[in-house]
């Protein structure tokens, strides 16, 4: 329980989900360059398996991450740093 008033909060979509699985959609980005939205979740172009859901996209763009612009889900300096395993 949260101090409060005694209700538990839910967690940030970032504390639920794996940080080595934003990093992984994150690298992906890094390699393609970007990613693309269908479906709901993000798929490497040319790509039939998505490297995330949509919550986790939606997630990462509101992190600043990820850039959405012209069609493709593109990788900041920020997610650049974020992807780096050794954060």
């Amino acid at each position: 329980m949260s101090a409060s008033g005694g209700l538990i909060t839910r967690p940030s979509i970032a504390m639920e989900k794996s940080p080595a699985g934003m990093r992984s959609a994150l690298h992906q980005a890094q390699l393609y360059g970007y990613l693309v939205a269908r479906y709901g979740g993000l798929y490497r172009p040319g790509g039939n398996h998505p490297v995330c859901g949509p919550k986790t996209a939606q997630e990462m763009v509101r992190l600043g991450w990820l850039i959405f612009q012209g069609g493709r889900h593109s990788i900041t300096p920020a997610g650049q740093r974020a992807a780096d395993p050794a954060n």
